[in-house]
């Protein structure tokens, strides 16, 4: 029998039974701050027990409201604290060479006037100032290269290695906080927080620290060069910096939304689709796909309207920063023209107003307030990265009592004889108002075996968490060897106790790997000696045996078998005591006999152990040599078996309790045939032919391989996907218009920037200085003019695509989570399509297409500027144009490079990190484990290893890495010194004019700059092209069993409760060498009960799941009704309909419980109030009505966290009877509850399949010996068939398990 799961207590709704002052963290469920169930209580009378339990007056408990303490930083120099020698070099020489880059821009923009200048002079000036200053330019330019390299793997170096000694310490810190600290936090929340803080870090002492720094020398070099050409026109065009900086900021942001993938608005539907998901099998079970379908197309239409608003957003911030850039052109060249018209003296040179430095003051204000605007990341980044390290400060700060992360000074124990407890009392640091133990005083003594019983929130785990010393006790004294506990070091004491928890808990890693956690230093011979005693031989029938890997948290593994490795993993420690807490409680009833053997056996062999044990089960404690009987906190009996039994007290109440449910059951001791001996366990432990690491690598290459070939080879079908937004097709006109707008806008600029640089030189001619004015002032409108339209086609385009992209991606999730529903079970047994991998490509594939959708029109802004350009360029000098055209590629790149850089967009996922990651989190959840087996030091040693490995060739990847940013920081110089040197020559040879030259080069410069920036837009094409295929091979996958719109046929007369299985073999579709029914032949008339029984891996669960049509069998058939229709042809949607389900893990849906029990229902059908009570009254729901919970309307939380196992079972035991069903289906129904609740819940059960065919898994043979057909299941095959009576009179495998059970 398994113990009920924990409940959890909610502030608001709480689900409990108030006679259990329980704590908040009495269960194995690492720095969990659950309770134990509080529907497990135990007094004499099994009915009188449900009465007296539901009738309890609450506890009350005071709860103060929460206060939000506002988040503190760590002070700058903590947060730099941890830089030794070498990577202080490295800032320095990051910080220097960042100030260089910085400095280069506005020094470019300043020799760019002097250039300007010099065209304007006779022929022989210049030709010789030309050369002059383009060669100043590339010495400008390498310099601006050489810093910029530097500044990019400086800075990269110096978070990288940072941010490692951050991860260790980290890890290192939270593993050795005691228990009672995990108790306080969210731990599921917390690898992900730590993962996050550290990204944070990193993130603040990478790129956007060194572009900071370099946006900061930018933006005062270029102030101080603007202010010291000429400081009056300088301080006017400052009046536009704050609204240039807002303009930067939302630019900033819309690269980010792109690059990043960011999709905020998506979390509420992604919390919809992640329940149904992860509960798939409850949601084919009963219907639920059109129900699922409906609350997420609900759902994904909110995100559609968030991410069309998200769009106007970047639209608006787009369009507002060209529109006062160009704006700024115009007030640049109004005052200018005024100064200079008025031939007005530059009161920082002394002379009159120059056409050069007008130009040079306008760009290096525009430079200065744009890299005002990337300032600003780099201060949020640091910021961030403040908070987060004062959270790893607070935790690295933090001392524990118990754990000693540093030196240990306590004394050293070698062997524990005794262990006492003295006057102990304790409060959980989660719950300090609720007294757990009461003044407990006990003896255990090494060689003894000792049991703790009492019902749920007695206080048993709470006993051996203080035993363990996961906490100290709040008052008195637990002693070992007649010391004080707490004198001892910490790993000393562990290492003499092995431990083996209610819910095993296993490392991703290999099996092996597991085990020998209990002992690093084991020999082969007690590994071996190990795993023979926890009967380990499941694992020679697995394909790598004991280097196969177990998967997240075990994953890959049943129950038992995790079960057996846990115990495995405890008795390799060889220790002085061992603590099995409810050890064998996820064991079906032979294999928990043959373990409780093996404990007996290894007990009685090995007098020196000593063995304390946890059991709801008292079958399996009969034989201790001492009883605690622990009530509220409290020893209220102790003593063996024989004399607690003749006291007649709260132990023979428990005992009689649970023999009213299983007589036949409390002293079973099964003989083991074929006992697996060492010598063979030991020629079956040879390793595979591949690792899991090589396996790993080779999936990764694989998948890198599929993705390079898609991505090369297929072609996209954009008509098919243009379908999906049909109803939005006359929406493009005005984007690819709006597109068209923004990308024309820069060369356009261009022909006026250059018309005002002529009017300027013009001003000096005094015939023309009238017209030259007139000139400029209609330049200036057309500034404005182009201004006006960049804000409206930007507004247009981004909007407008934003609709045609969300309202694809909307109605192609909705197309996925239909594919998903649509496809058979065997679909998701697939390790590629996961519950999480299904969620991230809904998540992913409909937002990486969509940006297809955008891409159109950000390939059309960039199409029109270049084309715009060109056509500019050739019309006026097409020499030039020839020229620039060149560097056109060369722009575009370096532009799209350097603001993806400078954005920090570029980040590479790194295996090791991932892996490492995974260690964390694996750790954090189960820190009691980890604390348990003393494997701290081992699992840092681990974690350090990965991390180093992602440090590998560190120096190299940085470096390279800021070549490609110096390169493409610096290319510009080069580019605009040769064009202006080849601007002079045309002038000299007399081919072009000022005005043609300067036309055809800014309508080629600023067309590549246009198109550079829109490609930052683009995303990437190749993740789309991915996503699309794989999107349109799920979609166009055709499926064996289509719940969703079934074919087959709904029979007007059929007997449903009638199943026949012919000849059926089946293997699960991911697991062919595994045949689980080997030939399966049975016939059950309607209204029949039937009980499976058998072991373990027998076949009993997949032949529930072939009922429910889950799977179809590979050969033979099942078919339903006396007039044998092949449940394949039956319409599968009527005939699940027929079926009621009630798993061992109930799956219970975030919503209140009415919603759960009514999910069965059919759309629009409906059932009356009286029926549900008569339901709520069969499956004992009374706890919804007590402690302040509102009945059916009761919230049950995330996957029905909020109740304890026992109360989640009833909830879904009650939502299969609502349906009424022709066939009830019982895998393990009432495993989670007591032995009292399982009685009230057995005679509903009971009630129940009364008038409809029943078949019930179970373990205990007392639960189904009543059934009208028992089926034997051995090995994938039917052993034996018949009544109880009938199997006793066959004196078989039936009658052998019976009469063995009696002896």
């Amino acid at each position: 029998m398994q113990c009920c799961e924990p409940a959890i207590i909610d502030e608001k709704d709480t689900v409990t039974i108030p006679a259990e002052p329980t704590p908040a963290a009495e269960t194995d469920l690492p720095g969990s701050t659950q309770v134990e169930s509080p529907d497990e209580t135990a007094p004499t009378d099994a009915v009188e027990a449900v009465d007296k339990e539901e009738d309890a007056p609450a506890v009350p408990e005071e709860v103060a409201e929460p206060v939000k303490a506002k988040p503190t930083k760590a002070t700058l120099g903590k947060l730099f604290s941890q830089v030794d020698g070498v990577e202080a070099l490295v800032l320095v020489v990051g910080l220097l060479c960042a100030m260089c880059h910085g400095i280069a821009q506005p020094l470019l923009v300043v020799i760019f006037g002097d250039l300007i200048d010099a065209l304007g002079g006779s022929e022989e000036e210049v030709q010789r100032e030309t050369e002059r200053l383009c060669l100043i330019m590339c010495a400008v330019g390498g310099g601006a290269l050489v810093a910029a390299t530097l500044q990019g793997a400086c800075f990269k170096i110096f978070s990288d290695s940072q941010t490692m000694k951050f991860r260790i310490m980290y890890f290192q810190d939270v593993l050795h906080q005691d228990v009672g600290w995990f108790d306080t936090r969210e731990v599921s929340a917390l690898s992900a927080e730590i993962q996050d803080d550290l990204s944070k870090i990193q993130d603040a002492f990478s790129d956007k620290f060194g572009n900071g720094v370099m946006a900061s020398s930018a933006f005062l070099g270029g102030f101080a060069c603007a202010f010291g050409l000429g400081w009056l026109l300088a301080l006017i065009l400052s009046a536009v910096l704050p609204f240039m900086a807002v303009g930067t900021y939302f630019i900033s942001q819309a690269v980010n939304e792109v690059q990043m993938e960011s999709q905020g608005w998506y979390a509420k539907a992604a919390s919809v689709v992640e329940e149904c998901l992860y509960g798939m099998r409850t949601v084919v079970a009963f219907g639920g796909e059109q129900k699922e379908l409906a609350k997420f197309s609900t759902a994904v239409a909110q995100t559609r309207k968030g991410g069309i608003r998200n769009g106007l957003r970047i639209g608006m911030g787009t369009g507002y920063s060209w529109f006062v850039e160009y704006s700024n052109y115009a007030l640049a060249f109004f005052a200018g023209m005024n100064f200079a018209y008025n031939r007005d003296i530059n009161p920082a040179t002394g002379q009159v107003w120059q056409t050069g430095d007008i130009m040079s003051i306008f760009l290096c204000i525009f430079i200065g307030s744009f890299m005002l605007g990337q300032i600003d990341p780099s201060i949020k980044a640091m910021q961030a990265a403040q908070m987060a390290a004062d959270r790893f400060f607070k935790v690295h700060d933090n001392k524990p009592a118990i754990q000693r992360r540093d030196a240990d000074e306590r004394k050293e124990i070698a062997s524990i004889e005794t262990f006492s407890f003295n006057a102990v009392q304790f409060y959980y640091p989660a719950r300090p108002t609720v007294r757990i133990l009461d003044g407990v005083s006990l003896t255990i003594n090494r060689g003894q075996k000792v049991a703790f019983v009492g019902e749920s929130g007695s206080g048993k785990s709470t006993v051996m968490a203080l035993l363990e010393r996961f906490y100290d006790p709040s008052s008195g004294v637990v002693c070992v060897n007649g010391f004080d506990m707490r004198d001892f070091k910490i790993s000393a004491l562990r290492k003499c106790i092995g431990y083996v928890g209610q819910e095993p808990v296993l490392f991703s890693q290999s099996i092996r790997a597991n085990i020998m956690q209990g002992n690093p230093d084991a020999t082969k011979e007690q590994f071996q000696q190990a795993c023979a005693d926890a009967q380990l031989n499941f694992v020679d029938g697995l394909p790598e045996k004991y280097n196969t890997f177990v998967g997240a948290g075990g994953g890959q593994l049943s129950g038992g078998q995790k079960q057996r490795i846990a115990l495995a993993r405890a008795l390799l420690k060889e220790a002085s005591f061992l603590f099995l807490d409810e050890a064998t409680s996820a064991l079906d009833n032979t294999s928990e006999k043959m373990i409780q053997q093996t404990i007996d056996s290894i007990s009685s062999q090995t007098r020196s152990l000593g063995i304390v044990s946890i059991a709801h089960r008292l079958s399996t404690i009969r034989n201790s040599d001492l009883i605690y009987v622990l009530s509220r906190g409290q020893v209220v009996e102790q003593g063996t078996h024989v004399s607690l039994m003749e006291k007649k007290g709260v132990y023979y109440a428990l005992v009689a309790a649970q023999e009213s449910s299983q007589k036949a059951e409390e002293a079973e001791e099964l003989e083991i045939p074929n006992q697996p001996t060492v010598a063979f366990l030991r020629a079956n432990s040879g390793q595979s032919d591949e690792s899991e690491t090589a396996r790993k690598e080779r999936e990764k290459k694989e998948e890198a391989e599929r993705e390079k070939k898609i991505a090369d080879n297929y072609k996209v079908p954009m008509s098919r996907l243009l379908s999906y937004n049909k109803p939005e097709w006359p929406v493009f006109v005005p984007a690819f218009l709006g597109a068209l707008i923004e990308g024309s806008a820069m060369p356009i600029c261009a022909i006026a920037l250059v018309g005002s640089m002529d009017a300027f030189f013009k001003l000096q001619v005094e015939p023309l200085r009238d017209e030259a004015r007139d000139d400029i002032l209609f330049l200036c409108a057309a500034f404005l003019i182009i201004a006006g339209s960049v804000l409206i086609g930007c507004i247009i385009e981004h909007g407008g695509f934003a609709v045609l992209a969300e309202s694809m991606t909307q109605r192609l999730r909705v197309a996925i989570l239909t594919a998903i529903f649509r496809q058979e079970i065997g679909f998701h047994d697939d390790p590629e399509n996961t519950p999480g991998m299904m969620s991230k490509a809904l998540e992913l594939w409909a937002f990486r297409v969509s940006m297809l959708c955008k891409t159109l029109g950000a390939k059309a802004a960039a199409m029109s500027s270049v084309l715009v350009g060109i056509i500019i360029a050739f019309v006026y000098c097409w020499q030039m144009a020839l020229v620039m055209l060149g560097t056109v590629p060369i722009m575009v790149l370096a532009n799209a490079v350097q603001m993806v850089v400078m954005l920090g967009a570029s980040k590479v996922d790194n295996e090791g990190i991932k892996h490492a990651a995974q260690i964390v989190g694996d750790s954090v959840m189960n820190a009691r484990t980890v604390q348990a087996l003393g494997v701290e030091t081992n699992l840092v040693q681990m974690y350090t290893t990965l991390v180093s490995r992602s440090m590998q060739g560190m120096w190299r990847r940085n470096f390279l890495a800021g070549l490609g940013f110096g390169v493409a920081s610096g290319v510009m110089f080069f580019v605009i010194a040769g064009g202006f040197y080849y601007a002079g020559y045309l002038r000299k040879e007399g081919v072009a004019n000022f005005n043609d030259t300067m036309m055809a080069f800014m309508g080629i410069f600023y067309a590549g700059l246009g198109a550079g920036q829109s490609a930052v837009f683009i995303g990437d094409a190749a993740k789309a092209k991915v996503a699309c295929h794989d999107m349109f091979k799920l979609l166009d996958r055709v499926s064996k069993i289509d719940g969703l719109e079934p074919k087959g046929e709904v029979p007007k007369e059929l007997e449903a409760g009638t199943i026949e299985f012919e000849g059926v073999k089946f293997f699960y579709p991911f697991r062919p060498e595994v045949q689980v029914l080997k030939g399966v032949t049975f016939k059950i008339r309607a209204g029949q009960s039937v009980g499976l029984v058998g072991p373990s891996g027998g076949g009993k669960s997949t032949v529930m799941s072939l009922i429910q049509r889950f799977y179809d069998p590979q050969e033979g058939n099942v078919y339903i009704g006396e007039a044998r229709k092949p449940l394949s042809e039956l319409n599968i949607r009527w005939w699940r309909r027929q079926i009621g389900f009630v798993g061992q893990e109930p799956v219970l849906f975030n919503t209140t419980v009415r919603n759960n029990v009514l999910y069965g229902l059919e759309e629009g059908e409906t059932v009356t109030e009286d029926y549900i009570k008569k339901c709520e009254e069969m499956c004992n729901l009374k706890f919804l009505y007590k402690s302040g919970n509102r009945g059916l309307a009761t919230e049950v939380g995330p996957r029905g966290s909020r109740l304890s196992g026992g109360q989640k079972q009833r909830v879904a035991i009650c939502r299969a009877l609502i349906r009424n069903p022709s066939v009830m289906l019982l895998d393990e129904a009432t495993s989670a509850l007591d032995s009292q609740s399982e009685q009230i819940v057995q005679k509903a059960l009971e009630a129940a399949r009364d008038g409809r065919t029943s078949f019930a898994i179970a373990h205990r043979l007392s639960t189904i010996s009543s059934c009208d057909v028992i089926l034997v299941n051995a090995d994938g095959r039917v052993v034996e068939s018949g009544t109880h009576d009938e199997l006793m009179g066959q004196k078989g495998v039936y009658y052998k398990l019976q009469m063995q059970s009696r002896k």
